[in-house]
């Protein structure tokens, strides 16, 4: 009996709880959901707008929805600011009421509605039209006057609406400078008024310059340029720029960025011209209108050609290498990978055969950057010491694939070294002959 009884308790209290959640914790959420949509003024969606007219004190503009994105229609035929757009169109859907004031002969001028700080038209995808007019900010400052045309009550709304309304045609504009997907450039080109242009074309996951000399690009530099380009806005634009260039510079910019698209190579090409203030003149070539641009982005642009190259001696993987030599003036040192995938020591001949550290035979190098590199050099003039080398420092992978470098003469605290394949001279710390001068206690495995 007593079993029964507790069965029953139990029973009573999952029925209570049951209850509480549908009804005070579920229903209370729909309730309070119900409550927030009869606040709302219009009963539609953001979704469902297809067009918004908008005039004010900062202008006049209309924005078209065309699929899943925003045109600028009115004043001009633009691209619109995808986030400013859909913002106005979520503030303008969720509108809220705070309170109505109805009274005789309303005063709309007490309010600000008499004429209207803005005013508001939207278009649904369905055909049917709303319109709201803003007054000024209550004395909260956190709601506004509004009023719906035809209707004699005074409005008190949430204000995020008039933040939206209160932007001007220009942050409703789209301001990118340049329209591109950065995974798809294969190479580019940037020429500066006077100076060679450099050509930069992709190689896997990295960057090879092409011209005016071939060499290794600095990764990092050269994503920055593209980044650079992908994330800069246009500062301002001008009304009914002139259609002779010259005037800004245009005809014969100071700089000249083209980039190439996918496997077709689609061009798309960009303009810096004259300096105004602390901005720069610029234009997307396929576009009519002319625009700023912050200098920083002609300062990036304007580089320097020493910074936007690789500056490392030589690149490699340890895992592919079989063989590795070091012969300086008055020693020789030779290892070999064995089948076990480590490191063996074959000269001196004192110590052939024992293990060595992998890490500390390839660090002197593997991290051995330019200070200074000197491009066509003449590598056979005696001021470089190559004809009587200080190293020679010898890589072979498994392809049989061999990469030699030559130290040379020191120059202050640098010393001269080129790779033999290449023609450019590099001057790196001299530090990397002291490293190279193995020490067996260091590179030994103990």
């Amino acid at each position: 009996m007593k079993w029964r009884n507790l069965g029953i308790v139990a029973a009573i209290f999952a029925a209570l709880g049951a209850w509480v959640y549908f009804y005070e914790i579920k229903g209370d959420k729909k309730r309070e959901e119900a409550k927030e949509k009869q606040k709302k003024l219009f009963a539609f969606e953001s979704k469902d707008i297809g067009r918004i007219d908008f005039g004010g004190t900062n202008g006049e503009f209309s924005l078209q929805r065309e699929k899943e994105s925003w045109k600028l229609v009115k004043p001009i035929e633009s691209k619109a600011d995808q986030s400013n757009a859909d913002s106005l169109a979520s503030d303008l859907s969720s509108v809220q009421i705070e309170r109505t004031i109805e009274e005789p002969n309303i005063l709309w001028k007490t309010y600000g509605l008499d004429p209207a700080q803005a005013k508001i038209s939207c278009k649904l995808n369905s055909g049917a039209t709303y319109q709201l007019e803003l007054g000024e900010k209550d004395f909260t400052e956190s709601s506004v006057f509004a009023r719906i045309p035809g209707q004699n009550k005074v409005l008190v709304i949430n204000s995020p609406i008039m933040n939206s309304a209160s932007k001007k045609v220009f942050d409703y504009r789209d301001k990118t400078i340049l329209e591109f997907k950065r995974d798809e450039v294969h190479d580019f080109s940037i020429a500066g008024k006077g100076k060679a242009a450099y050509r930069f074309e992709k190689s896997g996951d990295n960057w090879e310059i092409r011209e005016p000399l071939q060499v290794r690009a600095d990764r990092a530099e050269v994503d920055s340029i593209l980044s650079e380009m992908d994330n800069v806005k246009v500062e301002e634009y001008l009304d009914n720029p002139d259609k002779n260039l010259a005037v800004y510079g245009l005809d014969r910019p100071e700089i000249r960025l083209d980039l190439f698209l996918g496997g077709n190579r689609t061009r798309k090409s960009f303009l810096i011209g004259k300096k105004i203030d602390q901005n720069y003149y610029a234009k997307d070539e396929s576009r009519d209108s002319v625009f700023k641009v912050k200098e920083g982005l002609y300062k990036k642009l304007n580089f320097d050609p020493q910074k936007v190259r690789d500056k490392k001696l030589v690149r490699f993987e340890r895992a592919d290498l079989t063989d590795f030599e070091v012969k300086l003036k008055d020693k020789e040192y030779r290892f070999f990978k064995g089948n076990n995938g480590k490191w063996k020591m074959s000269r001196p001949e004192g110590h052939k055969g024992k293990y060595a550290t992998e890490y500390r035979l390839f660090w002197p190098v593997e991290d051995l950057e330019g200070k200074e590199i000197i491009d066509n050099a003449n590598w056979k003039d005696l001021q470089y010491g190559f004809n009587e080398p200080s190293a020679q420092i010898r890589f072979t992978d498994k392809n049989k694939k061999t990469i030699e470098i030559l130290l040379g003469k020191m120059e202050k605290d640098l010393i001269f070294a080129r790779r033999t394949d290449q023609s450019s001279v590099y001057k790196v710390d001299k530090k990397v002959l002291d490293d190279l001068n193995f020490k067996m206690e260091d590179i030994l495995e103990k």
